[in-house]
């Protein structure tokens, strides 16, 4: 019997539709400096911390920090920490990005741009051309190396910018980069420290220590200047300061979901068969065999969930817990994983379903049972044979040769019977059976007794098949002939169609009547929903118009 073959190139062709739809957004595009958010048009801060690499204690902290040193016009520092800026150089991005924003003092171009990208393990400084003397290339340098870098290795991001910023603070008050190596101040009589703390003013609740510390290195040698002040030493803040790993939660590709919602939709329509549901008020046409429901398994709605659910949860678990962007290439791995542990099991539920209904019947009922799930699962193991699924298929295929093609015994004598070739069988069929023939959508056996010629006739539907079975003779030459519109839906009424069906055997004809859902007005004056983020209005809402040469220093981890 010649098969129809199974629509692989529709399927193919409305996967490859789909990826369409969303490769005009798989491709990222450009990051460019006007990505990064500007604190100072936000909450006129100085740092950007989009990621939320820092945390919000942390900004805060060194938002005052900087703040002290630029209301003091000694150099404003801004602080940029992300995950990533795409394909761009760092080296490039923090020189463009200091001049977008312009950074600094417009008369003195005293600023200093740091930027951090965590995927490409980069440090960036951007000196302005006014601090270059002060602030030469080389102790930049040494600032990220000696403060920076070993901090960031740790993934302790908070306190590699708490350690860089006071020594830039340190480098400018004290002209000395290493502000754990300054003079001790002189020792205090403790009974000072007890009368005046309520003087020195409040302390960071979440860093104690923190602000005096912070204070007194940006202030200078305050400590000699008043005795009732005591600076914390640098190892104060180490014990201080909780250890902040990464928090970065990974970016998903919402392309990829994209595409796999719309090819998990169709591979659990075009995989499984679903129960036809008669619609009221209709003459409904006649199940085609392709479209036969399977008994054994239909997963339906419920196993779109189960396996969409699954690829949901392979890439929030990349995002979250392994803080790794997911592109479009993981998550098309992840869904395919998914898919592959998903088929799995409908293997699993197919073997227990079988044992359960299949003990009783006999071997023809068995052979037409599994030729549905042949039908449905079959294709499926051309794109996930792993790990269960192309080993099922094959042992499917091996078990329905053997319903079919084990000798028969006679029902009468008990004899072994044997099967007549195709050009044998025609004459023991009868019109309607060739015809049937004819059409592949079924092929019969003739098992012939040579003791007491008894005949046996056995029917093989081809589950792929798009004939019916005929209302009239009951064979499966019923056929779809045309499709009519008789009357078009409109966006205020419903419409009506008919589908001409012929017998071929019979010659039997019915029209059967359709309804023509209603056409859907699209709405042009659909309103867009969105948020007006208002930038805090300050004295410091915008940098002060410096720019640099290029001056600076890059450290990798």
């Amino acid at each position: 019997m010649k098969v129809c073959p199974f629509p692989v190139k529709r399927l193919l062709v409305l996967l490859l539709l789909a990826f369409l739809a969303s490769c005009d957004q798989s491709t990222t595009k450009q990051f460019t400096v006007a990505d990064i958010p500007d604190p100072k048009k936000t909450d006129g801060g100085y740092v950007s911390n989009p990621d939320h690499l820092l945390s919000d204690a942390a900004v805060s902290s060194l938002n005052e920090q900087l703040g002290t040193l630029d209301r003091a016009g000694k150099v404003q520092v801004g602080i940029v920490v992300v995950h990533s800026i795409g394909q761009n150089d760092t080296r490039d991005f923090v020189h463009q990005l200091f001049n977008y924003w312009k950074i600094g003092s417009k008369e003195k171009n005293n600023g200093l741009l740091i930027l951090m990208v965590e995927d490409a393990r980069k440090l960036e400084f951007e000196t302005g051309t006014g601090i270059e003397a002060d602030m030469p290339d080389i102790i930049c340098f040494r600032i990220q190396q000696e403060y920076m870098i070993p901090r960031i290795k740790e993934h302790d991001y908070d306190a590699a910018f708490r350690d860089g910023i006071l020594s830039v603070a340190a480098l400018f008050n004290n002209g000395n980069y290493a502000y754990d190596q300054l003079p001790e101040p002189p020792v205090v009589d403790s009974s000072l420290v007890v009368a005046d703390a309520a003087v020195a003013g409040p302390v960071n609740a979440d860093y104690p220590g923190l602000t005096a510390a912070a204070d007194s290195a940006v202030a200078g040698n305050t400590a000699a200047e008043d005795p009732g002040l005591v600076e914390a030493p640098p190892s104060y803040f180490a014990d201080n300061t909780p250890s902040v790993s990464s928090s970065y939660i990974g970016e998903p590709s919402l392309p990829g979901l994209i595409f796999w919602f719309i090819a998990s939709l169709v591979m659990i329509r075009v995989f499984f068969s679903r129960k036809i549901k008669a619609r009221k008020g209709e003459d409904n046409a006649p199940v085609r065999l392709k479209d036969a429901p399977n008994e054994l398994l239909r997963p339906g709605t419920l196993g779109f969930i189960l396996v969409y659910g699954l690829g949901l949860l392979g890439v929030g678990y990349m995002a979250s817990v392994r803080h790794t962007d997911v592109g479009f290439l993981k998550t098309f791995v992840i869904f395919y994983l998914a898919w592959c542990l998903f088929m799995s099991g409908v293997v699993i539920i197919l073997l227990l379903r079988a044992a359960a209904v299949l003990h009783e019947k006999d071997r023809h009922e068995k052979w037409a049972c599994l030729a549905m799930v042949k039908r449905d699962v079959g294709p499926a193991a051309y794109a996930f044979p792993l790990p269960l699924l192309g080993l099922y298929v094959w042992a499917l295929k091996k078990r329905m040769d053997r319903l079919r093609n084990e000798v028969y015994e006679c029902p009468k004598c008990n004899h072994p019977m044997h099967r007549l070739n195709d050009v044998e069988d025609n004459d023991y069929l009868d019109k309607a059976q060739v015809v049937e023939e004819h059409l592949e959508s079924v092929d019969y056996d003739i098992w012939r007794c040579d003791s007491c010629s008894t005949q046996l006739v056995l029917n093989y539907t081809n589950m792929r098949s798009t004939c019916s079975e005929c209302p009239s003779c009951h064979h499966y030459t019923f056929r779809c002939d045309k499709t009519v519109t008789l009357k078009r839906a409109t966006t205020s009424s419903q419409g009506m169609g008919s589908q001409q069906f012929s017998c071929a055997a019979c010659k039997f004809k019915h029209d059967y009547m359709f309804i023509i859902p209603k056409v859907s007005s699209s709405s042009s004056g659909s309103s867009s929903s969105g948020s007006s983020f208002s930038s805090s209005s300050s004295s410091s809402s915008s940098w002060g118009g410096g720019s640099s040469g290029g001056g600076g220093a890059s450290s990798s981890w």
